[in-house]
């Protein structure tokens, strides 16, 4: 899984949350589950199941937001939103393209 977000090169992206107690106990395990999002998320899109995409991205904006990374889920709510809303592939591809940027991102900044 690990694998959707290796090759790309990004500046580290941390949790808002990082320095608290309780959060930052559980964020590990959030973060590194990140790269399921994304492949499960790619899948979907590259199936044009619009249905599944759209609840990732509902699922994938509202933990986002949870632990502490606002960019993501602010760019998975867009991505929801396109879905939903006019399916052009190009912007879903975009949004898609930006969502993997900041996971990575993410899995960078958990180390820092």
């Amino acid at each position: 899984m690990q694998g959707e977000l290796s090759g790309l090169t990004a500046s580290p992206l941390k949790s808002l949350f990082a320095d608290d107690e309780i959060i930052a106990d559980i964020l590990p395990t959030f973060v590194q589950n990140m790269p399921r999002y994304v492949s499960a998320l790619r899948d979907s899109v590259e199936r044009r199941d619009w249905v599944a995409s759209a609840k990732i991205c509902h699922d994938l904006k509202g933990t986002a937001g949870g632990y502490g990374y606002p960019q993501i889920g602010q760019v998975a709510q867009k991505l929801e939103e396109e879905i939903k809303g006019g399916c052009q592939l190009p912007v879903i591809e975009s949004y898609l393209a930006d969502a993997i940027t900041l996971c990575h991102r993410a899995v960078i900044g958990l180390g820092r």
